[in-house]
């Protein structure tokens, strides 16, 4: 066997490693990639914001009901019409929570607690209504209210569940993202095969072209074009994942948002509270130590008025469009490794004639 022909064979050798490296790395990292986008796009996403409108939700359905017992509307249509549609909206939600949880066992298990929270929730204020009906008994009415309310916002109350929940499942997130292995601080690391093969065509050009006076193998130039075509697609994988951390990042705006929405209800809520309450309390002996206490919080929250509705209504829907694009494949999973294949089998027939010349020589 000559030496040229040794170096022919060497050089198909290490053009067919190097393009089977690069269709391992360019799969896993879409593959990668597009399992995370798709689990966050379909699941996680859903679950963060569905427990952010699950908390605002309940808080708007506690104030709408001390609002309508407050005004003695109550005695007409109970905890009245917003209060049926908030606590349908919070039911709806937590059924949404329980399909796209990623918070694994315990998500479910603080579900289940939040569930029958809330149901002691409504009974309460259905107990409430009953009381604040009946002539003689709307203190007892005050005392269901107020035990309702505590259900929600109490230390380990409905609220706090919700908001622990909500942790847990930005952490899942998180741990998704970090688990993908890629991103675009890490490009040029993941591009190096491609790069390298795309280096190694050009040199065996130049030696083709060298040792054969021929001006262009065709079969190496159209095999450089795709390996450069799945270095592209290997980039917009890596954008990608670049949108999934901007999902992140608009997940914590829009729970921000939310969190500032909630306070700004609840702080009306609890004041309404306190000041129905005071109605129903002993001027000499007051409400008690608790109740008390809590009435001089509730007096001292501010009453700022916040905007932040909008904005969390219009980061929801960023959160989707980026959740979405992110999950776009752009037919990756067919061009990679068609046309990785096809680069490896042009390498073959651009190589074969040459290394043939070579075989029967001295």
């Amino acid at each position: 066997m000559t030496a040229t022909r040794v170096r022919l064979v060497r050089l198909r050798t290490a053009l067919l490693a190097l393009t089977f490296a690069v269709l391992v790395l360019s799969l896993w990292a879409f593959h990668s990639v597009q399992r995370t986008a798709e689990t966050v796009r379909d699941r996680t996403s859903h679950a963060v914001l569905e427990v952010t409108a699950a908390r605002a939700a309940l808080v708007a359905a506690d104030a709408a009901a001390v609002t309508s017992f407050a005004s003695g509307e109550a005695k007409l249509a109970g905890p009245g019409q917003e209060y049926s549609n908030q606590l349908a909206l919070a039911s709806q939600s937590l059924a949404r929570i329980a399909e796209s949880n990623q918070a694994g066992e315990t998500g479910g298990n603080a579900l289940q607690v939040v569930e029958g929270q809330v149901a002691a929730y409504s009974g309460s204020i259905g107990q409430a209504d009953v009381h604040f009906r009946q002539p003689d008994a709307p203190v007892l009415g005050a005392a269901d209210l107020w035990h309702a309310s505590r259900l929600l916002h109490a230390p380990g109350g409905v609220l706090d569940e919700l908001e622990t929940l909500q942790g847990r499942q930005r952490e899942a997130l998180n741990q998704q993202l970090s688990s993908t292995g890629v991103s675009l601080a890490t490009l040029p690391l993941w591009l190096l095969p491609v790069l390298a093969l795309l280096a190694l065509l050009v040199l065996t050009q130049l030696y083709l072209k060298k040792r054969f006076r021929r001006l262009v193998n065709f079969p190496l130039l159209a095999a450089a074009l795709l390996v450069a075509t799945i270095g592209m697609a290997l980039v917009f994988t890596m954008i990608s994942r670049g949108r999934l951390d901007s999902v992140a990042m608009r997940l914590d705006g829009v729970a921000a948002a939310r969190d500032a929405q909630i306070q700004a209800a609840d702080d009306a809520g609890q004041r309404r509270l306190a000041d129905l309450l005071s109605d129903y309390c002993d001027e000499e002996q007051g409400c008690g130590v608790t109740a008390d206490e809590f009435r001089m919080r509730a007096g001292q929250t501010s009453n700022v008025e916040t905007d932040n509705t909008r904005v969390a209504t219009a980061g929801t829907k960023a959160v989707a469009a980026d959740a979405s694009e992110a999950a776009e494949s752009g037919g990756r999973e067919i061009l990679i490794p068609v046309g990785t294949l096809l680069a490896g089998g042009l390498i073959l027939l651009g190589m074969h004639a040459r290394v043939e010349e070579y075989r029967y020589r001295p």
